[in-house]
């Protein structure tokens, strides 16, 4: 398989996806990089992630980590509402440099939505990356059912089935 060369997209990851990938197939993030382009998690985000050595290893698995934006990082201080400190960061930053944010916190997905930023689930992530030629559709339903076993308050058997459907529409 060769990566795809077309416009790519930029994206940021929430805690809970990276959480999901690491608990299940970390290196399935290195194909994510090589296969789908550039993606960011910002350094607060990475304190919330059990189960890796750092930024290094992050790095390692192909993220590119930023420190957020002074102005950001003092807006989400004083931001009340349904978001942590750290999804503001992510949000704020996704938002300043047009990123689609990857999450399956369904508030943070919410108000990405009330300020325009677009966003995808985790699952989708792994659709994209099938699109992308990086990975095989038997590989792809084996790690979302993964996702979906390890995690099945937050991936339902809806968006489990939804996942289903959406990878199934592109065929074999």
């Amino acid at each position: 398989m060769t990566p795809n060369t077309e416009a790519r997209t930029f994206y940021i990851m929430d805690a809970c996806v990276v959480i999901d990938f690491v608990n299940t197939e970390k290196d399935i993030l290195k194909l994510f990089a090589e296969f789908m382009g550039p993606f960011y998690i910002v350094s607060p985000v990475i304190e919330e992630i059990n189960g890796i050595d750092g930024e290094k290893e992050l790095v390692e698995l192909g993220f590119s980590v930023i420190e957020p934006e002074i102005e950001d990082a003092y807006k989400a201080g004083e931001s009340l509402g349904p978001l942590s400190f750290q999804d503001w960061i992510c949000l704020l930053t996704a938002k300043r440099h047009g990123f689609t944010c990857v999450t399956n916190d369904k508030k943070l997905r919410e108000v990405c939505n009330q300020e325009g930023v677009r966003t995808l689930w985790g699952l989708g992530f792994i659709v994209e990356l099938y699109k992308a030629g990086g990975i095989t559709y038997e590989h792809a339903i084996c790690i979302a059912r993964k996702i979906h076993e390890s995690n099945p308050k937050h991936i339902s058997n809806k968006i489990f089935e939804k996942f289903n459907k959406d990878i199934s529409s592109l065929g074999k």
